[in-house]
């Protein structure tokens, strides 16, 4: 009896995964127009808000709003998003030829021997028709994505960086101040060097360009206000300064220093302290 019982909720704990693996994932492939409406209109129509849909296919675009579009026939990728995003995608270029924006309302009807995708938003007031004469392949999907992205390259990792380091720039180098204002923009970094002189930073994340240069120049004048013999320094800080930019620095009285910055994103691979903790 036991035997028959412990085999049993296996069985059952296989039925639930698999059935559980099915409903993650469905797909149809050259449906006619009435099973890719009845496809639809089963497994995403009524759970529009957990599941993404794509449908790849040959139709036409129809778009009415703040202007107005038309997109003759051509094969091409439709993704309806969790959160209401509708996409349209050709073969060609990153961006969607036509798209709606989250909080869209979508409804999926079939006339005769075509299939149509209905998308409207209210704020602004704008909707979108999508018209399948043709449908090659849907995807329905209940897809999980909780990470965050984590960015690293930034001329914030610069700045940081000097932040943490500021003898990274030179010995004695004391930071007072991130994004100063002046009168012609924004300034990185504003300190005091080990005799007291102020210091004006301008952080590149990659090259430094001659603009960089230009840019760096007219801060050193704003915080001068027109008196020259003020004692004012400026410095480049860049991972590279190219020998044309440190020249044009040398011209004007600038300096340039090489800042170097390690970039670390988290690795999903590498353990922690409770994993260990759990693993023992």
């Amino acid at each position: 009896m036991c035997f028959i019982k412990k085999y049993f909720i296996l069985y059952l704990i296989h039925f639930i995964v698999l059935g559980w693996l099915k409903d993650t994932v469905i797909t149809i492939v050259h449906p006619t127009i009435d099973e890719c409406y009845q496809f639809i209109r089963k497994h995403h129509q009524k759970n529009a808000n957990k599941t993404f849909l794509q449908i790849i296919g040959d139709c036409k675009v129809d778009y009415h709003g703040r202007a107005r579009s038309f997109l003759g026939w051509g094969e091409r990728i439709v993704m309806i998003k969790n959160d209401g995003n509708v996409l349209v995608h050709q073969p060609q270029m990153r961006e969607p030829i036509n798209w709606q924006p989250a909080g869209s309302i979508t409804d999926y009807q079939k006339n005769k021997n075509q299939f149509i995708v209905s998308s409207r938003h209210t704020r602004p007031a704008e909707k979108m028709k999508v018209t399948f004469r043709t449908v090659y392949h849907v995807f329905i999907g209940h897809l999980k994505d909780t990470a965050a992205i984590n960015i690293c390259g930034m001329e914030t990792d610069v700045v940081n960086h000097i932040l943490d380091n500021p003898d990274s720039v030179e010995e004695g180098l004391r930071i007072k101040q991130c994004e100063k204002q002046v009168n012609s923009g924004m300034i990185d970094l504003y300190g005091f060097d080990k005799n007291h002189v102020p210091v004006v930073i301008e952080v590149k994340r990659s090259l430094a360009t001659i603009s960089a240069v230009h840019q760096l120049r007219m801060y050193v004048n704003d915080i001068k206000n027109g008196c020259d013999d003020v004692d004012v320094r400026g410095i480049l800080c860049a991972p590279r300064i190219p020998d044309m930019v440190r020249n044009l620095l040398d011209d004007y009285h600038l300096e340039w220093k090489e800042v170097d910055h390690e970039i670390v994103l988290a690795d999903d691979l590498q353990k922690t302290l409770s994993d260990f903790i759990d693993g023992s």
